[in-house]
């Protein structure tokens, strides 16, 4: 049977890759094998010539291949004529992520015009803006720009991008609501510091005291006491105070100093993290699991010493984990059907490592390894616990028998088929496999 045009997640044999610029080598901690293919593709390469110049084997390679890519260390490419004015690769916008074209080019953007921005200009803000407005800008870009929001994503090349962006609005915000280095930092930029200066509105004159109106003739003081005199029943007495004058100017201040407050960081803050709470706790009622890890994962990012959202946080981890198992499980039987296998043992080892209790991951994934020749060890770990969480179906001990009887376990294997002879008694594979490990001449 011929290969396949198209490997899932590179895209056609006949496609281009391309080496993400910039990688930092200590993050990815790449192995000698991804080392050495990742040389093979250079700054841009087919993907059917690193096949052919790989030592690897195809699908070796290809299953290399498909882990750089889960790193964020290549991502697909588009190659045009040279005689074209566009850019020979357009990686960054051309990756597939979890991440819509706009958000994407949002990103790129920001993260290139980072090295000319100020700390004013990163959060956003008019140069000599307050410590306050500068908590409140931090608080909202986080809300953007932390790599925790998009948890379970696929994000590639752009987790870095958002981490670098992420470090960078800190440091502005750092620097701006702490009075001695932000009076360090407008010190150092003299254009900042005047503008600061402007920003600033001058102190409201003070309130005239009021004299007497000469053209007003004064009352003179009478030692006699006028009589005091009893108000009708009918007459209503005059109020000590006149009434708030309700127009339109007093309401428009009284909305602005709620707005004020709303905006006092500490306030602000309380209310966020009500509302990721609440959010989280919804999420949590329709089993939105993602949305729930994400909420509470950023309530214990902004308040660590919360005592009611790390059991939460735990069990929406772990319950996100086992539905995003379920989803590689279900993508792995689909790419077995396209012929894919390499792309489906990559599935279910995800799935394993997400939840260590799902038991059809660990069999399928020790299946497509012992046809693929993976590693011994891995492969009869992963049926092993096949059979430890699930041991009442046939084929997982049938699998098991098999690992270790290929592996010179024969007692063990021995004891693998009994248990499953028990389960079936006219089981053709175990019957042939008992009888050959009882007679071995």
């Amino acid at each position: 049977m011929s290969a396949p045009n198209t490997i899932v997640g590179l895209g056609a044999r006949t496609d281009h890759i391309a080496t993400v610029p910039n990688l930092d080598f200590a993050r990815l901690q790449l192995s000698s094998e991804e080392s050495s293919v990742l040389s093979l593709v250079g700054r841009v390469e087919r993907i059917d010539q690193v096949l052919s110049r790989s030592t690897l084997g195809e699908a070796r390679t290809i299953a290399v291949l498909l882990a750089l890519r889960a790193k964020g260390a290549i991502v697909p490419a588009r190659v045009v004529q040279r005689n074209q004015p566009a850019p020979a690769v357009d990686a960054a916008l051309a990756e597939d992520v979890d991440l819509e074209p706009e958000r994407k080019k949002e990103i790129i953007d920001l993260e290139r015009a980072l090295d000319g921005m100020d700390h004013f200009a990163v959060l956003g803000l008019r140069p000599g803006a307050p410590a306050a407005e500068a908590k409140q800008a931090y608080y909202n870009a986080s809300r953007r720009f932390h790599p925790d929001r998009y948890f379970g994503k696929n994000l590639g090349s752009f987790r870095a991008r958002m981490e670098r962006i992420f470090r960078r609005l800190t440091d502005a915000h750092n620097v701006l609501t702490q009075q001695d280095k932000r009076d360090a930092y407008l010190k150092a930029h003299p254009a900042l510091a005047t503008a600061s200066a402007a920003a600033t509105p001058p102190a409201p004159a003070p309130a005239p005291i009021p004299t007497a109106d000469p053209t007003q003739e004064l009352m003179p003081f009478s030692p006699t006491p006028r009589p005091f005199r009893l108000a009708s029943p009918l007459q209503a007495p005059a109020p000590s105070m006149p009434p708030p004058v309700q127009d339109a100017e007093s309401e428009a201040r009284k909305a602005e100093r709620q707005a004020r407050l709303a905006r006092h960081p500490y306030m602000a803050r309380n209310v966020r993290l009500s509302e990721l709470v609440a959010r989280g706790k919804a999420a949590v009622a329709r089993g939105d699991w993602e949305r729930a890890y994400q909420d509470f994962n950023q309530v214990q990012t902004l308040d660590p010493k919360n005592r009611e959202v790390p059991p939460l946080l735990v069990e929406a981890r772990r319950r996100h984990d086992e539905q995003r198992a379920s989803v590689e499980v279900a993508r792995g039987k689909e790419l077995e059907q396209h012929g894919d296998d390499v792309g489906a043992l990559a599935a279910y080892r995800l799935a394993y490592s997400l939840d260590g209790q799902n038991a059809e991951a660990a069999f399928r994934a020790a299946r497509l390894g012992l046809q693929q020749g993976q590693d011994a060890g891995e492969v009869r770990v992963l049926a092993q616990r096949a059979v430890d969480v699930q041991g009442g179906r046939i084929e997982h001990q049938l699998l098991l028998g098999r690992v270790l009887a290929d592996s010179g376990a024969k007692k063990q294997a021995k004891r693998v088929y009994e248990d499953a002879a028990k389960l079936d008694p006219d089981n053709a594979e175990a019957k042939a496999a008992l009888k050959k490990l009882r007679w071995t001449f």
